[in-house]
């Protein structure tokens, strides 16, 4: 099922998957129900979508990177699947399909990655491990710090 990320405000873009059309619509009524829906195109396909509310568009990614645990000072591989503005999901490298023991919920990190788009920026940021799924570890991140180039990157 293909994801459709709904704005603050509720507004949402499809793109069809099978012509390429780009519409965008309101999507603020589904916000407190169901959030799977079909969407006909004018080609006469129909997609079924899962709206998304996010206060941030999350983009998949696949970043190398580190993380640096500051409760037990170690220092981990990391590659970076999901990013947004507030935060990233990361996967420790290496891993042996368990969730990285050095981690718990809670935790203060600073995440280092570059950026796969000239110039490869060097993102550095501080936040908090706040869940951690089998082998995915979510970060959201401090809320005193912005990026631009980060900001930047997320809107290409």
């Amino acid at each position: 099922m293909d994801k459709v990320y709904a704005d603050k405000q509720g507004k949402a873009v499809f793109q069809c998957p099978e012509c390429g059309f780009k519409t965008a619509f309101d999507a603020s009524s589904y916000r407190e129900k169901d959030s799977r829906i079909k969407i006909k195109c004018r080609c006469g396909v129909s997609v079924p979508v899962l709206i998304e509310f996010r206060a941030y568009y999350r983009r998949p990614v696949a970043l190398s990177g580190w993380c640096h645990v500051h409760r037990t000072e170690e220092l981990l591989e990391i590659r970076v699947n999901d990013l947004s503005m507030s935060g990233l999901s990361f996967t420790a490298e290496g891993g042996t399909g368990e969730s990285p023991a050095e981690l718990e919920v809670g935790d203060a990190l600073t995440v280092q990655f570059r950026l796969d788009r000239p110039p490869h920026d060097l993102i550095q940021r501080r936040g908090e491990v706040r869940n951690i799924r089998e082998t995915a570890v979510g970060v959201r991140f401090s809320k005193s710090e912005y990026d631009k180039e980060l900001g930047f990157y997320l809107l290409r």
